[in-house]
């Protein structure tokens, strides 16, 4: 009686663990595809993505094929991958606006000392009628 317990508790184990492995595996393809669709609408290059697509495919394959193991970690990598390409087209877009940021600045000193020189030009020029 013991026995048919113990082994009525592993296999109980066992289906739970291959549940659990199966979510495991929907929850980071789902996650990689959620990626995916972030970076199609913020429009980044599709070779900025293309490993990333490539890893996604393979989890989807290994899936397919009932390897858990390798669909997650390729599914993570692809996730990993596109979440990287989100980044840099931020960084990228951040450095650009900086740029302009810094450029806008410059104009503004210049504009600065080109004031600055007509207000004293113009306090000189009152000072020397007085």
């Amino acid at each position: 009686m013991k026995f048919k317990f113990l082994t009525l508790g592993f296999a109980l184990a066992a289906l739970c663990s291959c549940a659990g492995h199966n979510t495991a595996v929907d929850r980071s393809i789902g996650q990689a595809e959620a990626a995916k669709a972030y970076t199609e609408e913020a429009k980044i290059e599709p070779a900025q993505t293309l490993n990333a697509n490539a890893k996604l495919a393979s989890a989807k394959a290994f899936m397919d094929q009932g390897k858990e193991d390798e669909a997650i970690a390729m599914a993570e990598q692809s996730n990993l991958e596109y979440r990287l390409a989100l980044a840099t087209a931020e960084r990228d877009a951040v450095k650009k606006d900086d740029e302009r940021v810094e450029k806008e600045l410059r104009n503004d000193v210049e504009r600065k000392l080109l004031y600055q020189s007509i207000l004293d030009k113009e306090t000189s020029a009152k000072e020397g009628a007085k």
